[in-house]
């Protein structure tokens, strides 16, 4: 039995002995079982009254700030989807310029190289001519 416990069957003791076991009896149970600590006053709840009032507007506040969030969100997730799809088309054009580039760089390597081999071909046979001439022309002597 604790000391709030044993002060209270002491205090029930007296007023019984004093006031009647049936007095006793209705005095203990108007009392609160422990301690006038716990026990609320008129003011008290009117101001967690006021409190829960004040937190039933912030959390309507908020109701709405998520749903302008939401909304908000659902533009920028379209938005998303738009810059995906100007992406995707960016990287179509470049791989478009990128594949055209390729071929003009090829296609300029060939004529180079070809022009390159057309003037050693020509080089070699107006070369081997002259040898030709000149070995025709020792041995027509």
């Amino acid at each position: 039995m604790t000391d709030t416990e044993a002060r209270r069957f002491a205090m029930y003791r007296a007023l019984r002995n004093e006031l009647g076991v049936a007095v006793a009896d209705t005095l203990m149970e108007h009392l609160p079982p422990s301690g006038w600590g716990d026990v609320a006053r008129q003011g008290d709840i009117a101001v967690l009254k006021t409190n829960i009032a004040g937190l039933k507007t912030d959390v309507a506040t908020l109701n709405t700030d998520v749903v302008a969030l939401n909304t908000e969100m659902a533009g920028v997730k379209t938005e998303i989807v738009v810059l995906r799809a100007s992406i995707e088309g960016l990287r179509t054009e470049m791989n478009v310029k990128i594949d055209a580039l390729r071929t003009g760089i090829v296609n300029e390597v060939n004529a180079n190289v070809t022009d390159k081999l057309n003037s050693q071909m020509r080089w070699m046979i107006a070369l081997f001519a002259t040898q030709f001439l000149a070995l025709a022309a020792i041995a027509f002597r």
